[in-house]
């Protein structure tokens, strides 16, 4: 179930569109519903495809067509049947590929096939990067082989929770580990049948704080819109857990990321598009871990960045997509403030769940993955969250108690 509010104010200056355009929505899921609304509002027609037969876009779009996001041949006949006059995606990083193919093939503005592949295959990001004078990139090593990543680590001389294991190219933090020492053979291989080609990366593991940049780019231009705190589950250092927008971060720390982002993005050779880059402070250093050429997961690019900016990258993407001009005009994302927050309910079988719905006023988004007969599963990877949900509001204080008491509200009884 999910619970969200309007936001409070209209984002990007436009008028709506009189002549309607068809635009293809790679994905349907419930991030991109921010999308199909915005392509909605602007007058145009809405083609979504998905693998699942019963997306949450489905209903809400124009047509739909049942294609894996991944498959670019099925993706680009959808396209042609429809005589979509612009691609696009956002909040995954499966389809940004497939996006960038179908813009190529059909002459359709787009970020490029070459482009897209440097955000999405981690070794090509930083082999790009490498030698960059603001970032700096973790040391690592590509494989292909559970059993030679192993032999790596085991002969490298250093313990394994120096290092961490990611796929080169997947989503949602989906088998990435630290090491212990402990069924890093499982991990590895877990890490491979995640990854789309195969490929795993065996990592330096950084040690500081770990923060997000969220920004959008117009014809070469990076505009740094917000920096996100990240915190981690305890039990998976590479989980997200809780993301804060507290008006907490110093100023300095602030510009040396947004400097590295930018940095990032010109170098990987991204014109247009949002961009979603996580970053960690190691003392003075800016360490690269990835950026995505789409927003943000979980609502940060379709709802907070909205709500703290006065900038809707939905409104910017469609219009980018259709080659159709406007301005990228955005406030200080300090001057409010919002809490991102992933559940964290013990493991076992629910018997029933109930909580206080009455925050109506300050919850901008709420997800809610479990009900009475749920399994809930010890926190292993992003697919094991049993939900989440964004508080908002102008005051600080406001936002920290809204978060504390919403979790309190909840009672969980287990069979």
């Amino acid at each position: 179930m999910s619970h969200s509010i309007p936001p409070s104010r209209c984002l990007i200056p436009c008028v709506v569109t009189r002549v309607a355009k068809v635009v293809y929505i790679v994905g349907g899921g419930s991030n991109q519903l921010s999308l199909v609304h915005e392509a909605k509002r602007l007058g145009h027609r809405v083609v979504v495809s998905d693998i699942n037969e019963n997306p949450p876009c489905r209903s809400e779009a124009d047509y739909f067509e049942r294609v894996d996001t991944v498959d670019r041949a099925g993706s680009l006949v959808v396209a042609r049947k429809y005589k979509v006059d612009g691609v696009i995606t956002d909040q995954t990083d499966a389809a940004v590929p497939t996006v960038a193919l179908i813009a190529e093939e059909l002459g359709l503005p787009g970020i490029g096939f070459e482009t897209a592949l440097r955000f999405t295959n981690k070794e090509l990001m930083r082999r790009t990067m490498a030698g960059d004078q603001l970032v700096n990139i973790p040391e690592s090593q590509y494989y292909d082989n559970s059993h030679a990543a192993l032999e790596f680590v085991n002969k490298s001389g250093r313990p394994p929770r120096y290092w961490i294991v990611k796929p080169v190219n997947s989503q949602g933090s989906k088998g990435v580990n630290r090491l212990t020492g402990l069924d890093d053979i499982d991990k590895f291989q877990d890490a491979i049948t995640e990854s789309r080609d195969k490929g795993i990366l065996v990592e330096e593991f950084i040690e500081g704080d770990e923060y997000s940049v969220e920004a959008f780019v117009k014809d070469g231009i990076v505009h740094n819109l917000a920096v996100t705190k990240k915190f981690h589950y305890p039990q998976n250092e590479c989980i997200d857990f809780r993301n804060t927008y507290l008006g907490d971060i110093p100023r300095t720390t602030e510009i040396a990321l947004f400097a590295a982002n930018q940095a990032t993005i010109l170098r990987l050779g991204l014109r247009n598009g949002s961009t979603h880059g996580e970053f960690k402070v190691s003392g003075k250093e800016i360490y690269l871990m990835e950026i995505a050429a789409r927003g943000g997961g979980g609502n940060i690019s379709g709802k907070i960045i909205q709500y703290l900016t006065n900038f809707n990258p939905s409104t910017a993407l469609i219009h980018t997509c259709l080659d159709e001009d406007f301005d990228v005009i955005f406030s200080d994302y300090q001057d409010r403030f919002a809490v991102m927050r992933f559940f964290d309910f013990d493991p076992g079988t629910l018997k029933s769940i109930t909580y206080d719905n009455e925050f109506s006023k300050t919850l901008l988004h709420f997800e809610l993955n479990v009900t009475a007969g749920s399994i809930i599963r010890p926190i292993h990877n992003s697919r094991d969250r049993p939900g989440y949900f964004i508080v908002a509001d102008f005051d600080r204080s406001v936002v920290l108690e809204s978060e504390r008491a919403f979790l309190s509200s909840f009672d969980l009884a287990y069979t």
